[in-house]
């Protein structure tokens, strides 16, 4: 799920002021699709160099959804969280 489906139940009646121009918007987004992708995969590096015997299982998991994914680790990330969901609604992290 791109961050701006994520998003688009937010409601926002102002534009920002710095975007001007539909080519600076298409930029910005493509900016933050490449942060985003960026910082998920920082995280998976981090879970994946652990060494907690305890996290293993997660460590596992994280890596099939790594496998499911390739190229994409927020989609890894995102579908890794959802996995991890008790019928609750919360981690189990």
């Amino acid at each position: 799920m791109s961050a701006e489906r994520m998003f688009e139940f937010i409601p926002c009646n102002e534009t920002d002021p710095w975007i001007e121009t539909t080519a600076a918007s298409a930029e910005v987004r493509q900016f933050a699709r490449e942060s985003l992708r960026w910082q998920a995969q920082e995280i998976i590096d981090e879970v994946l160099d652990g060494t907690d015997p305890g996290e293993e299982l997660a460590r596992a998991r994280l890596r099939r959804c790594v496998a499911q994914n390739p190229g994409r680790p927020e989609r890894a990330l995102l579908q890794q969280l959802m996995l991890n969901r008790d019928p609750q609604g919360e981690s189990t992290l």
